[in-house]
């Protein structure tokens, strides 16, 4: 089921497609008695200790569903929860700090017959996140709503891993890290999603900017897969913990960003995983996405490349660089790893006299001469227009924008996953 959250009766007077029910948050009404239903499918929402009167009142007109907080007197709840059998209860718990002892709140909340149980919560991880969904899959009578911004990406999964009940806004969100109903269909195509959805998403810190979702959603869409990618964020400290957690929730691929590349597999840029069974199996597309960019306007074979930065995405870079026969020069803000790099893949340190392109794969403004004539790139895509390239361009260089390896690289990846576009 999935609920649209409202705070007054005219701001949606009509049930959205793809919506069972529209939830009246009475208590935020102006006027929380109502003496009639509309002609649509509610879910009844009067929130406080003090409210036992109104709630009798309002049960009196059958409503399709009613959210009853645990909370409320034992006796009260013993009573409406069986004296009103047309309505579907839902028993509601709130906790907007942590993640309780799940299967104790549980064990406290069946004791009262309910239609589901909604335990919405405040993971301080993502992989407290995937543990509490993990949870509704051993519960099917249970739904859990996780709550704050980081977790929005669990409002999308709650369809899969079983959840009776969802929610989505219209506008403003109702409670921290709720999607909108636009966000969910058009982007996530959350009414399709099920059980059986393969999962797949991006991992790092932040991930906030990142379009993955938009292109690789896109092109399950296209592809007709039942297939949903999440952007989730994932510190480094863990990690260790996230990767068996998401293997069990039923993840089959992640993309992998900043500061993780290098947390994978030691000494390795990894930027793509796939668990095959209990495989785990890794590569980087970022070297074959930006190289795949720069030899549209012309092969790197026997020319010198220049590369700002010495990070993840500047060693696959490097390396592809390498493989594919350029001359390749590193120089980093910090020398000591811009040498290490550049002795790794067998390449100079340094800014050459000439060289014919120059990418950059640090945030950082290298004091290094731009001129007519030399191809310049930004691994940034967001925003388009670096400081980097603005100062090429100004310089009359031609430039690559960091879109263009984005989209190489993303096709690299669900290539990877076994999605041949």
């Amino acid at each position: 089921m999935l609920f649209v959250s409202v705070s007054n009766p005219n701001e949606l007077p009509f049930l959205p497609p793809h919506v069972d029910a529209v939830e009246w948050r009475l208590d935020l009404f102006p006027q929380p008695r109502i003496t009639q239903l509309p002609p649509f499918p509610v879910v009844l929402t009067v929130r406080g200790s003090q409210q036992e009167a109104l709630i009798e009142e309002l049960l009196a007109l059958e409503p399709p569903y009613f959210d009853l907080e645990q909370y409320l007197s034992p006796s009260f709840l013993r009573r409406v929860l069986t004296s009103y059998p047309k309505t579907r209860f839902i028993l509601s718990y709130h906790n907007f700090q942590e993640v309780p002892d799940l299967e104790a709140l549980c064990s406290q909340m069946s004791q009262y017959p309910a239609y589901t149980y909604k335990i919405a919560v405040t993971p301080r991880s993502t992989s407290e996140a995937l543990k509490a969904l993990l949870f509704v899959k051993k519960h099917p009578s249970v739904s859990v709503i996780c709550m704050g911004e980081l977790s929005s990406f669990a409002r999308v999964l709650g369809r899969v891993v079983g959840n009776r009940v969802n929610y989505a806004c219209l506008g403003e969100p109702v409670a921290p890290g709720q999607l909108s109903l636009g966000e969910l269909v058009s982007i996530y195509r959350y009414p399709r999603l099920n059980c059986e959805t393969a999962l797949y998403g991006l991992i790092g810190d932040p991930v906030d900017q990142s379009r993955g979702h938009i292109y690789h959603n896109g092109v399950f869409e296209a592809r007709g897969l039942n297939a949903v990618y999440l952007k989730m964020r994932v510190q480094e400290e863990e990690l260790a913990e996230f990767l068996p957690l998401a293997r069990e929730l039923g993840f089959r691929g992640l993309s992998v960003t900043m500061p993780l590349k290098e947390k994978i597999i030691p000494s390795h840029p990894v930027n793509t995983l796939l668990f095959q069974g209990a495989q785990l199996l890794w590569t980087n597309t970022d070297g074959v996405g930006a190289l795949d960019a720069v030899e549209r306007r012309g092969s790197v074979r026997g020319k010198r490349l220049l590369i700002l930065g010495a990070g993840g995405a500047a060693k696959a870079i490097a390396l592809e660089a390498t493989r594919r026969g350029a001359e390749v020069w590193i120089v980093n803000r910090t020398e000591e790893k811009g040498r290490a790099l550049a002795a790794a893949v067998g390449g100079f340190y340094g800014v050459p006299p000439i060289y014919a392109t120059i990418i950059s794969c640090t945030s950082e403004l290298l004091p290094v001469e731009l001129r007519q004539g030399v191809l310049a790139m930004d691994v940034v895509y967001v925003p388009r227009e670096t400081p980097f390239l603005q100062k090429a361009r100004l310089a009359g260089a031609e430039v690559i924008y960091g879109e263009e390896m984005f989209l190489n690289q993303a096709a690299a990846q669900a290539h990877f996953w076994g999605m041949d576009i």
